[in-house]
């Protein structure tokens, strides 16, 4: 089969290898449709702790069972996969509802071979409700692969108790900034204002409904208008939806007292600290919380409100492309042309 092999920092490319065996017990997937994650780009640029090459990254994929050991998922079947292929269900964060935190969870594309590939396979322990969500048959597998990134942006905004009548600041307008628009609009936002410096990006998040007021700092500093919109008083979340420490220190300045920055955006590990003004969150009493992965029922959650189209995923994505042009892709990413990519590996 072909697939995209990670052998190093800059050092990946389309190649022939060996189509893998359905395991016993598992499951064989035809991979249809996978998203680039912006994440996996991190990792096709700079490498992954998790990540020994040579190795076959790609933990967005959609596709159909062809193979199958296992009776409760039979051939034929659409499915979306749950990156978060295997979890203990024993560890104390598997116990005390921190699920995606499990100490020994399997992720597709980091210690299972991922979806930027023709075909990907589940071995038993990872063929779970929690893993494999069926998709209706008459839906587009191409907008499926956005539950994954869909499921991080709910759950984080359940965790910082996004609601009805607030005011919502968004750093970043690429395809995490524009699902939390999405979403905090969902959850009863009263006005969402998203900033973005690149004028291309900017413009293509107007496809959407859910953003109220569009900011290019490099035209008007965010601060002041934040200040406008609010009427002086800053906004109740702040949500940096992009990899750079100077966002996540501005953030505090622009939230009300009591407000909640979000730091929803990974730096790169050696740039990854940042300075804040630790008055600002004393004296103001700031939540400033983090966001990372999700628990299985929200992967479930964001698949049923794709599927329902409560997110509107054809605007989301924006290039569809064989997964040979996968470095056009992520070219596409990175210039802020495109806001979610997906690869067929059968083009």
């Amino acid at each position: 089969m072909e697939a995209v092999v990670f052998r190093g920092p800059e050092d990946f490319g389309l190649e022939e290898v060996e189509t893998p065996k359905c395991p016993k017990g598992g499951v064989l997937i035809k991979v249809d449709a996978v998203g680039l994650c912006g994440s996996d780009v991190r990792t096709f640029s700079s490498g992954h702790f998790a990540v020994t090459p040579p190795y076959i990254l790609g933990h967005e994929a959609a596709g159909e069972i062809v193979e199958s050991d296992n009776e409760k998922y039979p051939k034929g079947e659409k499915i979306v996969i749950n990156p978060l292929v295997g979890l203990c269900g024993e560890c104390y964060y598997c116990t005390h509802g921190l699920k995606n935190h499990c100490e020994n969870k399997i992720t597709l594309g980091t210690n299972l071979p991922g979806g930027y590939a023709q075909y990907t396979a589940l071995p038993e322990d990872c063929c779970t409700d929690d893993t494999i969500v069926k998709v209706p048959d008459d839906f587009d597998l191409d907008l499926i692969p956005l539950a994954e990134t869909t499921s991080s942006v709910y759950s984080v905004q359940e965790f910082a108790r996004v609601k009805e009548g607030d005011d919502v600041v968004i750093m970043g307008a690429g395809p995490l900034g524009n699902l939390h628009s999405a979403i905090a609009k969902a959850r009863g936002a009263r006005k969402v204002i998203i900033s973005e410096p690149s004028e291309s990006r900017l413009e293509m998040a107007h496809r959407f409904e859910s953003t109220d007021v569009f900011n290019n700092p490099k035209e008007e500093p965010l601060e002041k208008c934040v200040e406008r919109e609010t009427n002086g008083y800053g906004a109740d979340v702040v949500i940096v939806a992009c990899p750079v420490g100077a966002a996540q220190e501005q953030a505090t300045h622009l939230v009300k007292p009591r407000g909640t920055v979000v730091l929803f955006g990974g730096l790169p590990k050696d740039n990854c600290h940042v300075s804040f003004d630790s008055n600002l969150i004393h004296y103001k009493e700031l939540n400033v919380v983090g966001g990372f992965a999700y628990a299985p029922d929200v992967f479930a959650k964001a698949v049923e409100l794709i599927v329902d189209k409560k997110i509107d995923a054809a605007k989301f994505v924006t290039h569809i492309m064989p997964l040979k042009d996968i470095k056009e892709g992520i070219k596409a990413i990175k210039t802020g042309e495109a806001i979610k990519v997906v690869l067929k590996p059968w083009e």
